[in-house]
């Protein structure tokens, strides 16, 4: 039986998406990104999802476009193609959960750009994080040129678009690229368990606060008035009234009853 190349797993309320295409170390050609990018289209849209992990395997996270693909590609594939992968990156930052990439091994161009995309990033200690797009003609797409550069800064930003450094595990972790480092052999445990955390927070309380953390900067009223609407918002929402329920019988439940 033929194994898809994009595969979703449920642990409760986490959801875990595996890329599946480890021959090319889980590059996208145009049948899989098409169908990664309905497979995280469906899963942010699922209510019952309240975090995602995104993962490829041991070897490698994701290198991005496959180039032996796109070589046949006229240019109004490749503009379909590149589309694709933009909406891929939006559906990313955007989704409603927090989404985790958990990378292992290469996380290359393309993958490194979906992997920024994630509100965060743990690393197998064999991983690797490079941007080697301009060694084949091409340039950095998806949101990548501002994202790293708040991530990483300019100094090492520029030192993987335009130098070729390759940074390792230790190293991503050292510059803020990523939050995490593992073993290879915990990866996907952790990030699974770093996922429930999330998920046990009030989801509209989530969604808001995503909202927040992916405007364009502002002035600094009008990030106020936003945040201000944000917790009004948030405040009548049922599932926050309902903790705060929980929370005053639990302390009513522990006051000493006099004497």
């Amino acid at each position: 039986m033929e194994m898809s190349t994009v595969e979703v797993t449920r642990d409760g309320p986490v959801a875990v998406v595996r890329m599946n295409r480890p021959e090319v170390h889980n590059a996208l050609d145009p049948a899989m990104l098409d169908l990664l990018l309905g497979t995280v289209k469906e899963t942010t849209e699922d209510p019952d999802v309240r975090a995602i992990v995104l993962t490829g395997g041991p070897k490698a996270f994701n290198t991005g476009e496959d180039l032996v693909a796109a070589a046949g590609l006229e240019p109004e594939q490749m503009r379909a193609q590149a589309a694709q992968f933009q909406e891929l990156a939006t559906a990313l930052r955007f989704a409603p959960q927090p989404v985790i990439a958990a990378v292992g091994g290469y996380a290359y161009g393309g993958g490194l750009e979906i992997a920024v995309n994630c509100d965060a990033r743990i690393a197998a200690d064999n991983a690797r994080f490079a941007c080697p797009e301009v060694e084949w003609s091409l340039t950095l797409s998806n949101g990548s040129s501002v994202l790293l550069r708040q991530l990483i800064g300019e100094g090492w930003t520029r030192e993987l678009l335009l130098f070729g450094t390759v940074l390792d595990a230790a190293s991503a972790l050292r510059v803020g690229l990523v939050t995490r480092v593992v073993p290879v052999y915990d990866l996907e445990s952790k990030a699974v368990a770093m996922a429930h955390q999330a998920a046990r927070y009030a989801k509209e309380a989530v969604r808001l606060t995503k909202e927040l953390l992916n405007a364009d900067p502002r002035p600094w009223q009008e990030t106020l008035d936003a945040e201000a609407a944000a917790v009004l918002e948030g405040f009548g929402n049922e599932e926050l009234q309902q903790r705060l329920r929980n929370f005053a019988e639990r302390k009513r439940h522990r006051r000493p009853s006099g004497l």
